[in-house]
């Protein structure tokens, strides 16, 4: 069953783990603070095709967006946290209206995987990347394609917008990152310095520094004006996969398949905390305030961890299919028969 997992920053310790899924949670998004609910809202996806978003506070599911006939690869709210996008292995993008529940637009063009997808800073343009080599800009409210950026070498493997919306970046399995001019389609930068290919990178929120993650095993520090490499984190043992700023640009949080989250403080490169937990993979990683940290993993795991005391103090799961049937009497299961069960929650 998948869950994602929250962590305390101080502590190290997860305080409450989210269930309610059957197979890995790939995509983790924060939503932006905003009047259509009464908290911030957690949407993940996952190798089931499905959506969920979740209230942070309760750790409920409050709502199941359907509609992808393939993985959930990424996940974006908008800027004003009314729309979601999200880019699948169905070759689509689709727009959501989390008032409703609606899909407003299926995005058609891309022609393998769509493994990134991100909003501009005004909320008009959406920006997605995958691996047919192409990054593609859209019309929001229309769902037009507005342009194809062609990345002839690798796969697209992140799509971010700098904070004036002016430029839009690319990772790849090539290793480099590369800045687009949106209005001219011109490649004017290119970041080199990985020697693998890059999962992800983000731009800070003050949108000085980008950061990137590697199948190298280590993360990048950019000056996104020069393109200089400021400076190289090392201490995860395997692919770092995702990464994260909290809100103030001081923090990084990533995440890596060798099953461990770290934090670290940006200034000085100094590693603070390792966060174990995971078993598996950790697809995806996100700052939910200065003090909590989600991260979601192939081990199907959703947790919330106290700030203050460092505990457990939930676990929370969304119904399954016979929730509660409890059949553990029955004899004659092969142990397939009762893995399916068991995930089915058929029996304990």
């Amino acid at each position: 069953m998948g869950s994602i997992k929250l962590w305390d920053i101080p502590t190290g310790k997860s305080f409450q783990t989210l269930c309610g899924y059957g197979s890995g949670i790939w995509a983790l998004a924060v939503s932006p603070h905003n009047n259509l609910f009464d908290s911030q809202i957690l949407a993940s996806g996952s190798e089931d095709q499905i959506i969920k978003l979740w209230d942070i506070n309760t750790g409920t599911c409050i709502r199941t967006l359907k509609g992808h006939t393939n993985w959930v690869r990424f996940l974006a709210f908008s800027p004003d946290g009314r729309t979601l996008a999200s880019g699948s292995s169905d070759e689509t993008v689709r727009i959501w209206d989390l008032q409703t529940g609606e899909c407003l637009h299926i995005l058609h063009g891309h022609t393998d995987w769509v493994l990134s997808v991100a909003f501009s800073p005004d909320g008009q343009t959406l920006a997605s990347g995958g691996s047919d080599k192409q990054v593609r800009t859209w019309d929001v409210h229309t769902g037009q394609c507005l342009h194809v950026f062609q990345h002839d070498t690798a796969a697209v493997s992140t799509v971010a917008f700098s904070r004036d919306g002016k430029f839009l970046i690319n990772t790849g399995a090539d290793s480099l990152i590369r800045t687009w001019d949106v209005q001219t389609g011109q490649c004017i930068r290119t970041f080199t310095g990985h020697v693998k290919a890059i999962w992800l990178a983000v731009f800070s929120p003050d949108g000085n520094i980008l950061a990137s993650g590697s199948e190298d095993k280590t993360i990048k520090i950019w000056d996104v004006e020069t393109g200089e490499c400021l400076s190289t984190l090392h201490g995860h043992s395997s692919a770092v996969i995702s990464v994260a700023y909290s809100s103030d640009s001081r923090l990084l949080a990533s995440a890596s398949s060798d099953k461990t989250v770290r934090i670290w403080n940006v200034e000085t490169g100094e590693c603070l905390k390792v966060l174990h937990g995971h078993t598996r993979w950790i697809y995806a990683v996100a700052f939910i305030d200065s003090h909590l940290i989600a991260s979601s993993s192939e081990d199907q795991t959703i947790r919330i961890w106290d700030v203050e005391t460092g505990k457990c103090v939930k676990i929370l799961r969304s119904p399954r299919p016979y929730e509660g049937m409890n059949i553990a009497g029955v004899t004659g299961l092969t142990d397939s028969q009762r893995l399916t069960l068991l995930a089915l929650a058929a029996i304990e």
